[in-house]
Order: C-alpha cells, then structure tokens, then sequence
C-alpha cells in the first residue's frame, strides 16, 4: 500500500470523524463520544489481531481473502467487475467456484458482504485494517444514533444507554471491525432509532429519510431472519404510539401495553403457523441443522446441549427457556478450563446475572410500576433475540459474537434499576470515561 493511499484515507477518516463530532444530536452524550469512538476503532484493529494472530482462522480471514479474489478482478475486468457487483454474473463458472458463498448469490448474505468489502478495497488498496476502521465507524454512528435517541426520549436513564451500547466490552467489540456483525450492528440501532423517533412523534431529518431505505435494505439482506423478528415488532410499536396520540382508548400506559403485548402474540403466532403450513418447517429443520453443525464446534469443550431438539414447534417451545437461559447468562466463569475468551465471557455474565438479581430484587422491595412500552418493545426483542440465537448456536465462541444483536437492550434495562441508577446518576455527575 502507497503512503499516499494509506494518508488519504487517514484524513478521509479524520473528516468523517470531525463530521460526526460536529453533528448537533450527539451534545446530549458529547463527554462521552471520543473515548467510546476510540475504543470502538482499537476494538477493529483487535479482532483483526485475534483472528490473525490467535485463531489463525474464521470468518474476518474468509471474508478478506474472498474479498481480494474481486479486486483483483476489478482491476482486469472491470464492467464485469460491475456486472458482478449489481447483478451477481460471474465471467464463467470457473470463476465463482474461486470465491467463497457464491453458490447462491442472489441469497448469501456473506457473499453480499464480501461485495462491499471488495468495493472497500478499492479505496483502501485492500488494506485489512483501514477497512476495519471504516466499518467500525460506521458501526459507532449507528450506535450513536440509537443512544442519543434513548437519551432524549429519556434523559434520566442516559448512563444506562452510555454503557449498554458504546461501553459493554463484548458489545463494542464483536460489533467491530471487518466482520458481517459491524454493519448489522450499525444498520440494525439506526432502524431502531428511526422507529423510535416516529413512535414519538419527532420529525426525522432529511438526511434519515435519505438514507432510511439503504439502511434497512442493508440490515435486512445481511441478516434476515434478526430482521423477520424486529420489523414486526417495531411496526407494531410504531402503530400503537401512533394511533395512542390520536384516540383516547389507547392513552392510558396500561392499554398500549396490553395492545403492543396481544399484537406480538398475535402476529408470533401467525408466523409460527405459516411457517409450519407453507414452508414445510423448513424454518425449524435449517434451525436445528444448525444447531447440529455449530455443536460439532463444541467437542470436548463445554456447550449448550438440549435433551431432544426436533424440527417442530413444540420442540422449540419446550427447549426456549434454557436457550434463553444459556444465551444470557453462559458459559459461567467455572466452565471457561482454559479458555481465555470464555473466561472473560465468564466474568461478563457475572456482571449481568448480578445486575439480574438487583434488577429483580428492586421490582420486589419497592414500589411496582407497569412497564413503559419502549421497555417491552425491549423486552420482546430480547426474548425473541435470545431464544432463536440460544437454540442454533451452543458453540459459547459464538454465542459471545451472535448475542450481541439483543444484549444492550438487556444491560440498558438492566441499568434502570433504581439501585443501579443511584449509582449511574454519580458517574453521570463526574463522566469516568
């Protein structure tokens, strides 16, 4: 790589930075912008470190190599190159047997992302780590945008908001760098935040309304299934909050919860019918395909083992609860042997079955409330998050990578707690980061 490529690209991520700086939605949580940007970007270059240098192998490495198949191609073909790129046609079929996930173009979401990749080495000269950078910033403003949007729907819990998305270790840094993770992380917070501001009556800025359709497009063909889950459940929030500001019998707190709660089951079961009655449970057959192929993963290493997973829907009902179980709160610290990543994974979820039982704890001592219908919009994407990502992925590797789609929302709920946010409200007075 030139020094001309690599400082152009430097000063073009400098611009981007500056540009995000100066955005007038971030003075809610500016104190703590550069230092989370920064352990964002440190957090790219570590997962490149790791897999290059620990595991030797995975996905970022797959995804690289692939990735230079198509520049490469560029640079000798390039209107096949494009041809490639919009409409997936390979030069011959000696050729699309060289690069990895396209079998099926049209449908791989890996070969989707090795696309954008490629387009990336363009401007980077195929550089690993500036690549990195770029992603984890886009991953960071995604990030952002949810987080000040929390924070102006609710300032009181602003620390919770802070740390859940832009500060939890195993959130920052699996949403980082050259990985599919970073941009559904990104895509998938900003869709939410959207969502969010409709709900509440907020009018978007130009620039949203703009980049709304890439950006759904983009979290939708990367991760579909996350995507079959959420949009659901954030269009029935929106229609709920909506329709509550113009009709008196959805006003009360209690009614749109009622309403948001008997709509997600409505609509759950429906989709649990259709996808027995029309897909041939294809859905429930791939899921414990799965399951199976990510188990072999596991030998000899501990796991999450079901007694009997079959491809139907009581099968996955009566196995739900200990896939949400172990989604959250495993592996334990006592199951990490000599694992460094599972032992880190072990102190984590200390930290969040501890935030569990004083979350719990304050719901029973204290005076109950009724839930906000953000927070069960929240709590809705974590169990449906929780339970689908626990029953096809018992390999603890990649339950640390895979989990982060619901985690935050767990750790910012958590974070409300009112013992917890006596805490919050000191570091929120005096920022530590």
């Amino acid at each position: 790589m030139s020094v001309i490529v690599f400082f152009t690209n430097i000063m073009l991520l400098l611009l981007l930075v500056w540009w995000l700086w100066k955005q007038p939605c971030l003075n809610s949580i500016r104190p703590y912008v550069l230092p989370a940007l920064a352990f964002k970007l440190v957090c790219g270059v570590l997962v490149g470190l790791l897999y290059h240098h620990y595991y030797k192998e995975g996905d970022t490495i797959t995804f690289k190599n692939a990735s230079l198949i198509l520049s490469s191609y560029a640079k000798q073909d390039l209107t096949g190159y494009i041809r490639l790129i919009l409409f997936n046609e390979f030069s011959s079929e000696s050729f699309r047997s060289s690069v990895p996930f396209s079998r099926l173009p049209n449908f791989s979401n890996s070969f989707f992302f090795i696309k954008l990749l490629s387009l990336f080495n363009l401007l980077t000269n195929s550089s690993y780590y500036l690549n990195a950078l770029y992603l984890s910033l886009f991953s960071f403003w995604g990030t952002a945008t949810l987080v000040t949007t929390l924070v102006k729907l609710e300032p009181k819990y602003k620390m919770a908001a802070v740390i859940a998305f832009l500060y939890f270790p195993s959130v920052v840094f699996w949403s980082s760098g050259v990985l599919k993770d970073s941009l559904i992380f990104g895509s998938m917070c900003w869709v939410i935040a959207m969502a969010l501001e409709l709900a509440s009556g907020k009018r978007l800025e130009k620039l949203n309304w703009l980049l709304m359709p890439l950006l759904l497009y983009l979290f939708v063909r990367l991760k579909f299934f996350l995507a079959l889950l959420l949009l659901p459940l954030l269009l029935i929030y929106l229609l709920v909050r909506i329709t509550a500001n113009k009709t008196k019998h959805l006003k009360s707190l209690g009614a749109q919860l009622v309403a948001v709660g008997l709509s997600a089951c409505f609509f759950g079961v429906i989709g649990a019918w259709l996808v027995k009655e029309y897909n041939n449970a294809f859905f429930y057959r791939n899921l414990v395909y799965t399951y199976d192929e990510m188990l072999k993963l596991s030998v000899g290493q501990p796991s999450i083992k079901f007694t009997k997973l079959e491809p139907t829907l009581s099968s996955m009902l009566l196995n739900a609860p200990e896939a949400l179980f172990g989604a959250i709160y495993r592996p334990f610290i006592w199951e990490a042997a000599n694992n460094p990543l599972h032992l880190l994974m072990g102190f984590e979820n200390l930290v969040i079955l501890l935030l569990t039982i004083v979350a719990i704890a304050a719901l029973l001592l204290q005076k109950k409330r009724l839930p906000t219908p953000k927070q069960l919009l929240f709590l809705l994407i974590i169990l449906s998050f929780g339970v689908i990502i626990g029953l096809t992925t018992p390999n603890f590797g990649t339950l640390s990578r895979y989990r982060i789609a619901f985690l935050p929302f767990l750790v910012y709920l958590l974070l409300q707690s009112s013992y917890v946010q006596h805490l919050l409200q000191k570091l929120q007075a005096k920022p530590h980061f």
